[in-house]
């Protein structure tokens, strides 16, 4: 590929192909999906069509030289702490967003959240409980970060990593179609992009994605059962959720400065990627956010929230 590869109009066209994929998948019935036969190969299978298939075709495309952007490397043993108070402090932050949220408008909870999709498949089998996390905790988080903080910021990062973050994020929470819980997957989007760079490699937000699906599934909906009384267990729900996020937050940010820091003593290159012309961030942001395909995707957000609310 030349370098001329106007990446900010087509990664908008590999992720209206994704999200045409995924209002698919969301109009056919289980039945015809094969949900209720056997959950877990048909989570996989279409996990894989919507995200992982478009992602390698575009890797395809790109050719080798946009492999070392895609971050495939394993990250540090020594940063493992980071991310464990990264996974705490997104979950912590996810459930309390939601938490407020559900109270505000349970109604856009309804259908719309993990423990939904996977219900079905939920029983008291050790095994069933394995291939549950595997099926809708560890695949999703694996090809959606591939995609996203991959492919997406591999991408975007030539004008700003700030710019590639914030477009990793809203991309992202856009995928979910949903109003009231595009706060929430954006938030988290932004601590994955973080994680990418703290890391330097996209297995730890695939890690921290990981960890943090489970934690749902296995938690949200009791999370949201204690909200839905809005008594004195409910405010203190939220008092527990907001430590752990400022505890967790404080220690992911004390873990990020070690981790600089031994990139510093081994005087290691920036990996913020290309730098690009000298513009100005109106520019960049200008560049990224009003290109013809980027509003053409906010436009199939809209609506498609909007329809499915």
């Amino acid at each position: 590929m030349k370098k001329s590869f106007p990446s900010t109009v087509f990664v908008p066209v590999l992720l209206l192909v994704v999200f045409a994929l995924i209002l698919a998948s969301s109009l056919l019935p289980q039945e015809t999906l094969g949900l209720r036969d056997n959950p877990y190969l048909a989570s996989v299978v279409i996990q894989l069509l919507i995200f992982a298939v478009p992602s390698l075709f575009w890797c395809r495309i790109r050719g080798r030289e946009f492999t070392p952007r895609l971050r495939l490397n394993l990250f540090r043993p020594r940063q493992l702490l980071y991310l464990w108070h990264a996974a705490v402090f997104m979950t912590s932050l996810s459930v309390l967003l939601e938490t407020v949220l559900y109270r505000l408008r349970p109604e856009g909870f309804v259908g719309s959240s993990l423990v939904e999709y996977a219900s079905f498949a939920m029983n008291d089998r050790l095994f069933d409980g394995v291939y549950l996390v595997t099926a809708f905790a560890i695949l999703p988080a694996l090809t959606e970060e591939f995609l996203f903080r991959g492919i997406v910021i591999g991408e975007y990062e030539s004008l700003s990593p700030t710019v590639a973050v914030t477009v990793s994020a809203a991309l992202f929470a856009m995928s979910h179609f949903s109003w009231v819980r595009f706060p929430i997957y954006f938030t988290a989007g932004l601590v994955l992009g973080a994680v990418l760079y703290a890391s330097r490699s996209v297995l730890a937000p695939i890690l921290v994605h990981a960890l943090y699906n489970t934690a749902v599934l296995f938690g949200e909906k009791a999370a949201l059962g204690i909200a839905d009384k809005q008594n004195v267990s409910s405010l203190l729900l939220i008092m527990i959720l907001a430590a752990a996020m400022l505890v967790s937050g404080l220690l992911m940010c004390f873990e990020a400065q070690n981790i600089y820091k031994d990139y510093a003593e081994a005087n290691l290159p920036s990996d913020y990627g290309r730098t690009g012309e000298r513009r100005g961030a109106f520019s960049h942001i200008a560049q990224a956010y009003f290109s013809p395909t980027f509003l053409l995707l906010v436009l199939v957000f809209i609506t498609a929230a909007t329809a499915l609310r």
